[in-house]
């Protein structure tokens, strides 16, 4: 699915807070490990912490290629990450590990480049491809998130071995769990709305450009592709729902560039 494309998560999860505007999204599905020797795969990763490895600084230092990742780390909805961890308690099924997972648009199956991300991000536990459209469509609406995955590969070349197994293990596992904390205790889900955004202290909140940037950039490769699906019709009419979706993401990548413009003037 990834984050930025038609029907990515960004898009997803926009339309569906719109049209259920819920309390809190849960999001559920499969993830890369990134230590063979102390994970395993249908581990269930649950994350606290974003690190969007799509932001980067590439600088020179002693001669050599340096490599950072820039902007916070967004904190999922504490009272989401404290209700999944009581009820890890009474779990009994897999592993369960908190922690920071990467996410970004590249589909990675390469070692060296997984663990060129893991030195830079040392805390991660996982990476995967839709947090930050969760997150950024969360933040944008100001309703309270939480991302939970399966371990299904180890993006070290061989994502095929036994893909369609592991696939189907992981996400098991993942949607089990949520299920199991779901039941686990009440929640009243009223008086919780929009609680877990408020952090005094602003810890883990990014700035208005950190969080407009990868939307804005998201938002242009969606119409892209649209553009380029209503270009093979040629001289043919366009359908009308094709019609109807290039002109709602027109209208959402100028929205995104005068608040990013609105921003930096402020500023």
């Amino acid at each position: 699915m990834g984050s930025g494309g038609v029907n990515a998560s960004l898009q997803t999860v926009g339309k569906g807070i719109e049209a259920l505007s819920p309390t809190a999204v849960i999001m559920v599905g499969i993830a890369f490990g990134v230590n063979e020797s102390k994970q395993s795969i249908g581990d269930i990763l649950v994350t606290e912490q974003l690190r969007l490895y799509d932001l980067q600084r590439v600088g020179t230092q002693d001669a050599q290629e340096q490599i950072s990742l820039r902007g916070d780390k967004p904190h999922a909805s504490s009272w989401l990450i404290n209700h999944f961890r009581s009820a890890d308690v009474r779990w009994e099924g897999a592993t369960v590990r908190f922690g920071t997972v990467l996410t970004g648009e590249k589909l990675i199956d390469n070692i060296d480049y997984r663990d060129r991300l893991r030195r830079i991000e040392s805390e991660a536990i996982g990476g995967e491809m839709e947090g930050v459209g969760l997150y950024v469509a969360c933040n944008d609406k100001k309703v309270d998130w939480i991302l939970v995955k399966g371990i299904c590969d180890w993006a070290d070349g061989n994502k095929a071995q036994d893909k369609e197994s592991r696939q189907k293990t992981a996400a098991q596992n993942a949607a089990e769990f949520v299920v199991h904390a779901l039941k686990f205790g009440s929640i009243d889900w009223q008086q919780r709305r929009g609680k877990g955004l408020k952090r005094p202290d602003n810890s883990g909140v990014m700035t208005d450009r950190e969080i407009l940037t990868p939307a804005l950039a998201m938002a242009r490769r969606s119409l892209g592709i649209l553009e380029e699906q209503a270009a093979g019709y040629g001289k043919l009419q366009i359908p009308a729902h094709l019609q109807i979706d290039l002109e709602q993401k027109r209208q959402e990548v100028s929205a995104l560039e005068a608040r990013l413009r609105n921003g930096e003037s402020n500023g």
